[in-house]
């Protein structure tokens, strides 16, 4: 599996495909294997993690659609966020290879919090050598799945996940607001924001009906597994369940949902453990139970319009008080995730300083894509909830993917009260640095392209 040999994947039956007219709709999958070496660092939390094995490989996931002679990729990564230049040196050496335009790429990660060391973040550090080599593979994934291509029909389907994710952001009774307030704690009062159950499908399959792969989203954070090992978590049991009841080694495109606030611990619910292969098979399954279901009763289609728009935001970095102390004083949580680590986050209140000195804005990509009557819209931040489903509300699409951390990583992105309010996720580090109002921002500018990308015929 993690031999140089085996390090590409393709579906035997598309290599031997033959070319196909450019104007018809077009599929085409594949994937490549990201697997750090044991010993490498896993970011995602706050002390230096040192993997020690491998618990599932990790994969950079992708899917081709085209038709009217107009291709984009789509390609899902198990890494915790992926940095804009390894963003950009993906989709230069995709194009290089294949002709798909670098604009029309779509490159998310899963956020898995068991994944390679692709981030400077709190403690841990970006091997700069891994970055590259996840560069080259993403592109090698994008110009196998191109060349895979066959004639295809499209399914665009929605469905609901309930139970798997929660809101771990809480106002408690006296007022104060916390992230992660501890299981069954008395003094909770009610959750501080929604979840989104949703699952949204694109599922291709050939003109002779043989499934080639689907694309999958859905809104969870990448935080079941833990420990020290590589994994992709939950998504891993997403794509063995869905490919082992279909019996074929098919595509699996994972698009992380809005989860910025959203995790699979029930705060106010005993049960236990929330952590583990356990917890994240019953998710990985719960999803995967979904996406076989909608595609098992899906009417596929060969009239499956493909189109991509972009708009680039410069968004503010947040106000940073009179100083690096002040700023930490004035964030704290009493409790609750990212309390008690001050003097991290004053490490990270420089970095940030440092940042805002060198410019006071950061370059934010905002991607919409038609699939059909399908649309994903993209950005690059730990995004809320909230803002998700705001841009969801009222869209004729069907369905409307919201896709996190996707070409590129800006940090979490909060709604402007959630600034207000504190907690961990808007606490000032490397991982939080936006102002208040960009998450309205990137809401208004994903509508924007959403309704620019329907031709007037189908508006």
């Amino acid at each position: 599996m993690h031999s140089s040999a085996k390090r590409l994947f393709l579906l035997a039956a598309l290599l031997a495909a033959p070319l196909c007219a450019a104007d018809a709709f077009q599929a085409g999958f594949a994937r490549t294997d990201i697997t750090p070496a044991a010993g490498a660092e896993i970011p995602g939390g706050m002390a230096i993690n040192l993997a020690d094995g491998v618990r599932d490989p990790l994969f950079a996931e992708a899917a081709v659609f085209s038709s009217g002679g107009v291709a984009a990729a789509v390609v899902g990564v198990d890494l915790l966020m992926i940095p804009d230049d390894t963003i950009a040196a993906a989709r230069r050496l995709a194009e290089e290879k294949c002709g798909i335009p670098a604009a029309h790429i779509l490159v998310a990660a899963s956020h898995t919090h068991c994944g390679g060391p692709i981030v400077d973040c709190f403690a841990s550090s970006r091997d700069l050598e891994y970055s590259r080599m996840v560069s080259e593979r993403i592109a090698e994934a994008v110009a196998a799945a191109h060349a895979a291509k066959v004639d295809a029909r499209l399914a665009a389907l929605s469905g609901e996940a309930s139970g798997t994710g929660f809101n771990r952001r809480f106002f408690m009774r006296d007022g104060s607001l916390r992230t992660h307030p501890g299981k069954m704690n008395p003094d909770i009062d009610r959750p501080a924001g929604p979840v989104d159950p949703a699952v949204g499908v694109l599922a291709a399959e050939t003109l002779d009906g043989e499934l080639l792969g689907c694309v999958v989203n859905h809104a969870m954070h990448g935080t079941v597994m833990g420990g020290s090992k590589f994994s992709a978590d939950w998504p891993f049991f997403l794509r063995q369940g869905v490919r082992g009841a279909f019996g074929r080694d098919i595509g699996v495109v994972f698009l992380n949902g809005a989860c910025g606030d959203v995790t699979q611990v029930d705060n106010r619910s005993p049960r236990t453990p929330e952590w583990g292969e356990n917890r994240a098979r019953q998710i990985g399954l719960a999803v995967a139970g979904e996406v076989v279901k909608l595609v098992a009763g899906a009417e596929f289609t060969p009239d499956a319009p493909v189109a991509v728009l972009t708009e680039r935001l410069d968004l503010p970095i947040r106000d940073l008080a009179e100083s690096d102390e002040a700023l930490v004083a004035r964030e704290a949580p009493a409790t609750g995730l990212g309390s008690g680590v001050d003097a991290l986050y004053l490490k990270e209140a420089a970095l940030v300083r440092a940042m805002k000195d060198a410019s006071p804005t950061v370059p934010v990509e905002v991607m919409a894509l038609r699939v059909g009557p399908a649309a994903i819209v993209t950005n690059p931040t730990e995004y809320f909830c909230a803002l998700g489903l705001a841009i969801k509300q009222d869209q004729p699409w069907r369905p409307v993917m919201v896709s996190e951390l996707t070409n590129g990583y800006a940090g979490y992105c909060a709604t402007a009260e959630a600034y207000l309010q504190g907690g961990y996720e808007t606490r000032t580090a490397r991982s939080s640095f936006l102002a208040p109002g960009t998450g309205e921002q990137i809401v208004a500018a994903s509508r924007r392209l959403l309704a620019a990308l329907a031709p007037p015929a189908d508006k």
